[in-house]
């Protein structure tokens, strides 16, 4: 859901500047990257917990079936953007 709503507001933004861009794509990445840090073994180590999801992001980012699942759905999304312009 953040990219296609980061995506959508990059498409009906009108004037674009580095700051822009600094905030769209940093907005992006940190979701993922907290994503990533949260089902790592870095909090499962530090807690000391027995989280049931550690290591899922690894394994999930690093397959072609998520970011081909992650494409169509944020295409799918943005068609309704598209074909009212």
């Amino acid at each position: 859901m953040v990219v296609v709503v980061n995506l959508e507001n990059a498409l009906e933004t009108w004037y674009w500047t580095g700051l822009y861009h600094f905030v769209l794509w940093g907005t992006i990445a940190v979701h993922f990257l907290f994503h990533f840090g949260l089902y790592s073994t870095i909090f499962a180590k530090i807690f000391k917990t027995n989280y049931p999801y550690v290591g899922v992001a690894q394994s999930v980012l690093s397959t072609g079936n998520f970011w081909f699942t992650l494409f169509l759905t944020c295409a799918i999304l943005l068609l309704p953007v598209f074909s009212r312009e």
